[in-house]
């Protein structure tokens, strides 16, 4: 093997890990599954403002929407890959983040009287849950090149 041909061989497994790396990225960041997600989590945070029965429904069919979409997602995945520490990090500070806006607009909400607070704040979140999906590709797809194997 000559040099050239190592560096060709090189160069084309780069290639491929690019390819991959993007693939991976595009799935991640797909709509369905996005629209997936907010549903479930507008239904869970508006279960509050529900009557007994109707609040333990709502939970569950959030529930059965996040894990759902969960589960379709990683059965459709093309790519395949170990999350690394950082990216985990990034998701619970997100998921953090979100908690805290919802619990900040319900009692915002409460002090100012609203009906329906709980689906209020529930709409909040899912619309900055999708405004910080868009907002934050370039950070989280950064993020994953970062940590590149694949």
């Amino acid at each position: 093997m000559t040099a050239y041909d190592a560096q060709t061989a090189l160069d084309a497994i780069h290639h491929r890990q690019e390819q991959t790396l993007d693939e991976y990225v595009r799935h991640a960041n797909s709509r369905p599954y996005l629209i997936v997600s907010v549903l479930g989590l507008f239904a869970v945070f508006s279960s509050f403002d529900l009557p007994s029965p109707w609040s333990t429904a709502a939970v569950l069919a959030g529930n059965g929407l996040v894990l759902g979409g969960f589960f379709v997602y990683e059965r459709r995945a093309p790519v395949r890959r170990k999350t690394v520490g950082s990216e985990l990090l990034f998701y619970a500070a997100m998921g953090i983040l979100l908690l805290v806006v919802f619990w900040t607009v319900a009692i915002g909400a409460y002090f100012l009287g609203l009906p329906a607070r709980h689906t209020l704040a529930a709409a909040v979140t899912a619309l900055a849950a999708v405004a910080a999906s868009y907002a934050l590709r370039p950070f989280v797809e950064s993020v994953v090149r970062s940590n590149g194997h694949v």
